[in-house]
């Protein structure tokens, strides 16, 4: 009964330490287990948590995430600016194919169209000083750095385009090739053609495009043009 009494002491003691705003305290149960209760919670056979300075460890906040908190405009006029902002964003080509298709190579030629607009303002921003006089150096300075990021891009896309190309091989290119050459025949057989001429047709062109030399060179063609 002493020894229950000397702890309720110790414990109320401690309580007594406890930051203001405090929700949660940090314990040892009777099972030898660290957690954090409610201080109105408290178990019997808990045992209070104390810092270096002998201060109980607590928690003010609830436990988990903390909720983020909403930041309202100051007033109407920044409310519109933001408004304003988020149309800009919303409408942005490379954050709209960005978010539809992050894989697209459609995104790297939105940013090469993004650096020649930039590029394309400097130039503006120019010849604007020129024609006043002013002092040009540094926005020739920029335009230079746009003008390298904007080709160190393209080539970036030129090389994307080039390693994409058109896999001879996939599913995908077979199916395409199958339809191409189903349409050729049903053309040449609906053009009065006797079938064992479009049957010898057929067997030249397999023939042919099953070879390393046919599909070596249509790969160059590919790259060609892109």
């Amino acid at each position: 009964m002493a020894n229950r009494g000397k702890d309720k002491n110790r414990r109320d003691a401690l309580l007594a330490k406890v930051p203001k705003g405090s929700k949660r305290i940090k314990v040892i149960d009777e099972n030898g287990k660290e957690r954090y209760r409610d201080i109105g919670d408290l178990a019997l056979g808990d045992e209070i948590q104390t810092n270096v300075h002998g201060i109980p460890i607590v928690m003010k906040g609830k436990p988990g995430r903390r909720r983020s908190v909403e930041l309202k405009p100051a007033n109407d006029i920044i409310a519109q600016k933001i408004q304003e902002k988020e149309g800009v964003i919303d409408s942005d080509p490379i954050l709209t194919k960005a978010k539809a298709d992050p894989e697209s190579p459609d995104v790297l030629q939105e940013i090469i169209n993004a650096l020649g607009e930039e590029q394309a303002s400097i130039l503006w921003e120019r010849l604007e000083a020129e024609r006043h006089g002013d002092e040009t150096s540094q926005l020739s300075g920029r335009r230079i750095q746009a003008l390298k990021t904007m080709a160190d891009t393209w080539l970036k896309r030129k090389e994307q385009l080039v390693s994409r190309g058109v896999d001879l091989s996939s599913p995908g290119f077979r199916a395409i090739f199958e339809w191409i050459m189903a349409t050729f025949h049903e053309a040449m057989s609906s053009s009065g053609l006797r079938p064992e001429h479009i049957e010898a047709v057929f067997a030249k062109v397999s023939q042919d495009v099953d070879t390393d030399e046919w599909a070596a060179e249509a790969k160059r063609r590919m790259k060609a043009v892109v």
